[in-house]
């Protein structure tokens, strides 16, 4: 094990390493998920919070390049009392406007990914299930008893975020 020159840099790189050489390991043993969300938590903690002092890598709006590591499944309000699965509903009923992915493009990429950071660090996470395995993760996020933003990743979209991720980081 080498010695860390430079920790924000290199976390990062090395999760990457992780994800693109160990993942097989974990995926055989049928443990993908729970390796993904762990190597996801850390990527974004360390991103989010080196991001909250400069705003180098997440700065601006969701351009079309991070909407496509973005899944179809999500939805965002803004701070209404739902505690509903905002990804399946429109909630029309309760008067509430849900938006979707096409509209993330008026987000801020600190913002989603904060949100994001927030439901995975605050647990807020629902394993997707098929057929007896476990093949994906609904994440929301809380502001005080409000859900105000909520994804679904299957495995592939959740390895592929979080790779993506590391690699925007790193440039």
């Amino acid at each position: 094990m080498g010695a860390i020159e430079n920790y924000k840099i290199e976390i990062v790189q090395r999760t990457k390493e992780i994800l693109e050489n160990y993942y097989p390991d974990f995926q055989s043993k049928d443990r993908e998920v729970t390796f993904l969300m762990n190597c996801l938590l850390g990527l974004i903690v360390a991103i989010s919070e080196n991001e909250k002092r400069d705003r180098k890598i997440l700065k601006g709006s969701l351009d079309s390049g991070f909407l496509i590591l973005i899944p179809d499944k999500v939805g965002f309000i803004e701070s209404r009392n739902v505690t509903e699965d905002i990804t399946d509903k429109d909630l029309t009923q309760l008067n509430v406007n849900v938006s979707h992915k096409k509209e993330l493009a008026s987000k801020e990429k600190f913002w989603f990914v904060n949100k994001l950071r927030n439901g995975i660090a605050h647990q807020n996470i629902q394993g997707v299930n098929e057929n007896g395995s476990w093949v994906g993760v609904r994440v929301w996020n809380m502001e005080g008893y409000k859900k105000d933003f909520e994804i679904v990743f299957n495995v592939n979209e959740l390895k592929t975020f979080a790779i993506k991720l590391a690699e925007m980081y790193l440039e």
